[in-house]
């Protein structure tokens, strides 16, 4: 039910939103509300609702500032505090002059407060001051006609200022600049505001957004340039024909802020390509003088002829990369590459890191030394880093594990960041999916600097069947499932709603800790993807839940923390286990970190970790996992996907699904493509 009230804000409390709190006993959530302040009062239209954390609320639609139309009224405003340099005296004063209205005359008419005597030099400030209060309504209520909603036309005015109204009603799709305001959305709006659907707007728009979401999703640092306006074409006429190949191919040449002809990419992509190949090539020309190692760099272990190569190789080049597969010693030769440095260079600095909180934990257990993420490494956040060129680490060694996981911005962040006369090893499996983040960079490194692949595999490792069948599995074999042992297991199931209850089924009966066991899908939508996966197995929980958004959060329940918070300490990836849900809806969530409390808002940086896509779990390691292998995950069938789902259990896998799928998996060795520049600015780069 729509309903309007007015009343005087009394506070506001400042977190990922700012709150109106009225004297009443109702809560108005305005979201980010500018130009509103404590004493101010609005009238807000809304509807009521239920807020997970503050209860009753009104869900604003609409708000205004109503303008003071009496003596008593204008002049409690003026003297309010709000106007600085105006007192109760000079507040009667302004009153006595003008008169009821006087707030709206000083408002229309900048020369109004000459009539005033004493207010002198004052008067443009007062004006200005009245005129930023009322203008964020003025503006916004612009915007709410062309067909914002509230929370949009606010992001619109925080971000435009002033003329926000003016910049949307001339070019909707400027809305593209605020977060979570896609291009659709932007369509939507300019549809309705009768924008030609070949306006030049439109058409630069359509083709930045292609770029944007091959870049985002799809991890191209650029696209071919036909390939481009073959996608642009598309989307632009998904309503109905009206931009031409010439109209298209016209805009493109003229768009600001891409780069190249044949192969073409956001400008600051291909500029953190290049100074990628610029930081490779200044570290990987650097070598160095390595006296003979000893035998026993690890007490009681032999290092292979390999190991001993890859050892070497670290400690002789300025970039170096470790690759290979489970069960061939790569931590063993880690630890023999930090502990020969150490020997030759007892005061020198030795960094760890891995692009997530889980893999560096796991990277500090391996190692019995500390590691960080490379955010915290760098001091990275909101865009900006503590360490970089101007300030470089203070490291002679870098190791990056799992880097496989990095990112063309990441990669570009932390190289930066090493100074000259430091070594930097890149160790990983170049055989698993590339990072989540745009670009391939592991795999476009690869023998591009000195390359170590370690390919023996150890006796105790072999035994496994889980690392036998990855590397079958690698090499394009379908795994052989030996049912005398335990560790391997293919549960044949059909229908995809009996897979997912098999899987179900699985997770909640193995007898492990719940951190200890994980569902790994291809993909979150369908039957069997990690959404419905997650309600199944969330179904048989009682007792006490809040619900955030599409998600219900339970006691018992394992969650996943999806961004960083350096607040927190938490980071994305981080998976626990909520330990208890408080009457305020305060939820606090046991880690291998800590118990971490989560309220209203903070609920959205957790989803539920029952099951989580394969991706998600990379840099992680389960005792046992568990994963649908289904036909209807057809697209997202490869082998690469598969292995790495598969290498990342140290006791148990359960596959369940079809053999069909499977061998489709298997067979299908077409690496996730991704067009990247890296590797060709890299042709000239030093190799041993």
């Amino acid at each position: 039910m729509t309903e309007t009230i007015t009343d005087t804000v009394n506070r506001f409390i400042f977190k990922t939103e700012t709150f109106a709190i009225f004297k009443l006993d109702n809560i108005v959530a305005l979201g980010d509300v500018a130009g509103v302040r404590e004493g101010d009062r609005l009238t807000v239209t809304g509807s009521w609702q239920e807020h997970p954390k503050y209860g009753r609320q009104l869900r604003v639609e609409h708000w205004e500032k109503p303008v003071p139309s009496t003596e008593e009224a204008a002049a409690d405003f003026l003297s309010s505090g709000l106007i600085k340099g105006v007192g109760p005296v000079l507040a009667e004063r302004i009153v006595s002059v003008l008169g009821p209205n006087a707030v709206s005359a000083i408002l229309e008419d900048p020369d109004v407060l000459k009539k005033v005597k004493g207010i002198g030099k004052k008067a443009p400030e007062i004006r200005r001051q009245l005129q930023e209060t009322y203008q964020v309504q003025q503006v916004v209520a612009e915007l709410i006609r062309l067909g914002l909603t509230l929370k949009t036309a606010m992001k619109a005015y925080m971000k435009f200022g002033r003329p926000a109204a003016e910049y949307v009603r001339r070019n909707p799709y400027c809305l593209t600049e605020l977060d979570l305001i896609g291009f659709h959305r932007a369509d939507d709006i300019a549809r309705r505001a009768g924008l030609a659907p070949d306006s030049s707007f439109r058409v630069k728009a359509g083709i930045l957004y292609v770029l944007n979401e091959s870049l985002w999703d799809e991890g191209h640092a650029y696209l071919p340039r036909d390939e481009l306006i073959s996608r642009s074409l598309t989307l632009l006429n998904h309503v109905e024909k009206s931009v031409s190949l010439d109209i298209v191919e016209k805009e493109l040449s003229r768009l600001k802020g891409v780069h190249g002809s044949a192969e073409v990419s956001l400008a600051w992509a291909r500029e953190y390509e290049e100074e990628i190949a610029r930081d490779v090539k200044r570290l990987a020309r650097q070598r160095f003088d390595v006296p003979p190692l000893p035998r026993d760099l690890i007490r009681g272990i032999e290092l292979t002829p390999d190991q001993n190569a890859a050892v070497k190789t670290a400690l002789e080049s300025g970039f170096s990369i470790l690759t290979g597969g489970p069960g061939v010693g790569k931590t063993q030769t880690v630890r023999a590459v930090i502990r020969a440095f150490e020997l030759q260079n007892p005061w020198g600095g030795v960094f760890l890191c891995a692009p997530t909180g889980r893999a560096a934990r796991r990277l500090s257990e391996v190692t019995g030394r500390q590691a960080h993420t490379v955010h915290k490494l760098l001091g990275l956040r909101n865009g900006h880093a503590d360490r970089n060129r101007k300030n470089p680490l203070e490291c002679d060694l870098l190791i990056l594990d799992e880097a496989s996981m990095a990112c063309l911005v990441l990669t570009k962040r932390l190289l930066e960041a090493v100074p000259n006369n430091a070594r930097i090893l890149f160790v990983g499996d170049a055989d698993q999916l590339p990072s989540v983040g745009p670009g391939n960079i592991l795999r476009d490194l690869l023998d591009k600097v000195p390359t170590v692949r370690l390919t023996e595999i150890f006796r105790q490792a072999a035994e496994s069947q889980i690392v036998t069948n990855a590397h079958r599995i690698n090499r394009g074999q379908m795994p052989l499932i030996d049912r005398s042992k335990t560790d391997f297991i293919f549960l044949e199931r059909e229908d995809p709603e009996d897979i997912a209850k098999c899987v179900a089924t699985c997770a909640s009966g193995m007898g492990y800790d719940p951190l200890d066991v994980q569902v790994l899908s291809p993909m979150r939508k369908g039957p069997v993807g990690t959404a419905e996966l997650n309600k199944l197995i969330q179904g048989g929980m009682s007792g006490p839940r809040v619900k955030y958004g599409q998600y219900v959060f339970h006691v018992g329940d394992k969650v996943i923390h999806t961004k960083n918070n350096y607040d927190k300490g938490v980071f994305n990836g981080d998976i626990g286990i909520i330990k208890k849900i408080k009457m305020q809806h305060d939820v606090l969530v046991q880690y291998s970190s800590g118990l971490v409390s989560y309220s209203g808002d903070d609920l959205r940086e957790l989803e539920p970790a029952w099951a989580v896509t394969v991706h998600k779990a990379q840099g992680s390691e389960f005792k046992a996992v568990i994963i649908p292998v289904t036909t209807s995950h057809y697209v997202m069938l490869h082998r690469n996907l598969i292995y790495t789902a598969v290498t990342r259990a140290r006791e148990k896998v359960i596959l369940v699904g079809t053999k069909k799928a499977l061998a489709i998996a298997v067979r299908n060795n077409k690496p996730i493509q991704r067009y990247t520049a890296l590797s060709g600015l890299l042709r000239d780069a030093p190799r041993r």
